[in-house]
Order: C-alpha cells, then sequence, then structure tokens
C-alpha cells in the first residue's frame, strides 16, 4: 500500500485571535441592505477574529489582508483567489467529514487506518484525514466541556460546513477588496457559501457549532476552542449583532 500514518506532529496555529473578545464591528458608511447583510453573516465567526466589519463588502482590515491571503491562503492572483475559493466551494472539510466521523466511532487505530486507505484516493487526502482524526480526538474533551458539543451524535448534527461557508465568505471579502475579484464574483461566491449554509444547517447556532468544530479540526488544541466559543456566544447575543438583527431564513 502507498498509504501509510505519519508520526504524530504538533500543528502550529499562525492565526492569533487579535481581536475576538472586541465587539460587534460595524461599518458606518456601509449601503448594503438587510438581505446582503445577512449573507454576510455566514461569515461572521472570522469577521469576528480578524476585527472585520461584519456589515460590508469592505472588511476594515485592509493592513493586514496580505498577511491573511499572502501568508495563510496562498493567495496573490486572481487565479489563486478563483483555486481556493473553488475548492472551498466544492470540497474543503466537507469531503473528508463523513470518514473522519465514522473513524472516530471506532476504538482500534489499525480499524481506522483500514478506513482512511479505502477511502482516501490521494496520499495528501489520506494525510488531511489522518490530522483531521487526531485533531478531534485531541479536541474533544474541550469542544464538551465549552458546550460546543454535548454528544458524539451532536457532530453529526452540526458537521464541518459552516467552518467551509464562514471561510468561504471572508476569503471572497477580502478577495474583493484586494482587487483579485471583482465583487459580483465574490458575491457569487458569498452565495454559494450561504446555500452550502442552508442546506446543511438550521440556525445561527448550528452555524456556529459547526464552525467550531471544523476549526478544531484543523487546528487541534491550539485552534482555541474554547475562545471561539466565546465568539459564538457574543454573536449569538448582542444586539447589534448579525445573528440577532437578521433571521436564519
Amino acid at each position: 500500500m502507498w498509504l501509510y500514518r505519519k508520526g504524530s506532529k504538533a500543528i502550529t496555529t499562525v492565526r492569533k485571535l487579535r481581536r475576538a473578545f472586541r465587539e460587534i464591528c460595524l461599518n458606518p458608511k456601509s449601503t448594503l441592505d438587510a438581505e446582503h447583510c445577512r449573507r454576510l453573516a455566514i461569515g461572521a465567526m472570522y469577521a469576528s477574529q480578524q476585527g472585520a466589519w461584519q456589515n460590508s463588502m469592505e472588511t476594515g482590515i485592509l493592513d493586514t489582508l496580505p498577511e491573511i491571503l499572502g501568508s495563510w491562503w496562498g493567495i496573490g492572483s486572481t487565479g489563486e483567489a478563483r483555486e481556493q475559493l473553488d475548492y472551498l466551494c466544492e470540497k474543503g472539510f466537507r469531503y473528508y467529514w463523513p470518514t473522519v466521523l465514522e473513524a472516530f466511532q471506532l476504538e482500534d487505530r489499525q480499524q481506522q487506518d483500514t478506513l482512511f486507505q479505502q477511502r482516501m484516493t490521494s496520499q495528501e487526502d489520506y494525510d488531511k484525514a489522518t490530522s483531521q482524526l487526531l485533531n478531534l480526538q485531541q479536541t474533544w474533551d474541550e469542544l464538551t466541556s465549552c458546550g460546543v458539543v454535548a454528544s458524539r451524535e451532536e457532530l453529526l448534527r452540526y458537521g464541518v460546513t459552516g467552518w467551509d461557508a464562514g471561510r468561504i465568505v471572508f476569503v471572497a471579502r477580502a478577495c474583493c477588496e484586494m482587487g483579485y475579484l471583482s465583487e459580483e464574483e465574490a458575491w457569487r461566491y458569498i452565495d454559494r457559501a450561504d446555500a452550502l449554509a442552508h442546506e446543511a444547517l438550521g440556525s445561527w447556532h448550528d452555524l456556529a457549532m459547526s464552525y467550531i468544530i471544523g476549526r478544531s479540526l484543523w487546528g487541534g488544541k491550539r485552534a482555541y476552542n474554547s475562545v471561539m466559543k466565546t465568539t459564538a456566544d457574543v454573536l449569538l447575543s448582542d444586539p447589534k449583532s448579525p445573528w440577532v438583527c437578521y433571521r436564519w431564513q
């Protein structure tokens, strides 16, 4: 078999939650109507992490976007922007999730590995799936203790679509502001994220928990899951939050 289990190694988290506890950031000059603001709210968790505006295509953090897109996403052109966003829309973490969740229910490591061998069709996909399983195992106690999930059954309910959808929205906004995408094209990606989220989830709360679960699979113990739960609680309760102002629909 060409697939192999790599040794465990820590994932270095380069994304710092610099302004995660800051109040809801709103652009006072925004001219967007309620419907467009509602669509942007799919990416509210990511926006909150970065202290970005919640109610405009402009993020209000233009000075940090070159680092976010270039260093974190490898985006420095229109082609790279489309490639990353198309990947998130068509594959993302959703591709791995059913297999990772099934493996998480198994106790035997060999059975887990056999499952990955059967399901994953490339070394890259195998490595991503095994890494996500390891991160889920290492963060499970944290996810339950901070109230993201109460049981393994809730993992199935929430999934990771919220993680993919939230990133699509923010990356599309950032790429538009950097000039890699037209505003029209950025909105097409945002609309795709909105559709993905509404097909898989039933409320802003579910979106938030799904986002946190996906982030835990991405970053493991260094994903600041407890901090992200606090961020979600603010978005779900602050009167200025788009999640309070706009119905899920």
